[in-house]
């Protein structure tokens, strides 16, 4: 918890960040996006996309398929569009907020995706392939997401050691 809230204090130190941090999460988040609106036109259509293992059907027209009516897909889309839109104006201006927000929301994705897989294996007992790329593509928008905070971790310990180094030698 206290990650969090230094998180959203402190600032980034965008240049112990790497650079290709924000990319890969845009690449990630794009993919995230086309399965999750592809899926989320299959279900407007009433159409079953092709799926190569057989689970597909069972969880797509399950009960749990839909929160309030809504496709969960659509929601899943709206998450991965919010993540690339974020990730855009980061690219344009440079402003760490923009980054934040994908990381920050990450969280989010990785609980979402651990119940839906758990439905999946546990009460569903099928497995859809496409639900498993979007799982796939929240794990890695979650783990890349450690790896910042560890990074940003790294730089609060190490400018709070200079400090104290300071303070020695005054």
């Amino acid at each position: 918890m206290n990650n969090l809230k230094n998180l959203l204090k402190t600032p980034l130190s965008l240049q112990r960040i790497p650079k290709w941090i924000p990319t890969v999460l845009l690449i990630v988040a794009f993919i995230g996006f086309a399965d999750a609106t592809y899926l989320t036109v299959k279900h407007f259509e009433n159409a079953i996309p092709p799926c190569s293992i057989g689970g597909c059907e069972s969880v797509l027209t399950s009960i749990y398929a839909k929160i309030f009516g809504i496709p969960v897909a659509l929601f899943g889309a709206v998450y991965y569009l919010t993540l690339a839109i974020s990730l855009f104006i980061f690219f344009d201006t440079k402003k760490e907020i923009f980054l934040r927000i994908p990381i920050l929301l990450s969280v989010l994705g990785l609980i979402a995706t651990i119940y839906f897989s758990f439905l999946q294996i546990f009460v569903i007992k099928a497995f859809c392939l496409y639900c498993a790329i979007s799982a796939l593509t929240s794990f890695i928008i979650f783990g890349i997401s450690v790896y910042v905070m560890k990074k940003f971790k790294e730089s609060l310990s190490s400018s709070s050691n200079i400090e104290s180094d300071v303070l020695i030698f005054k």
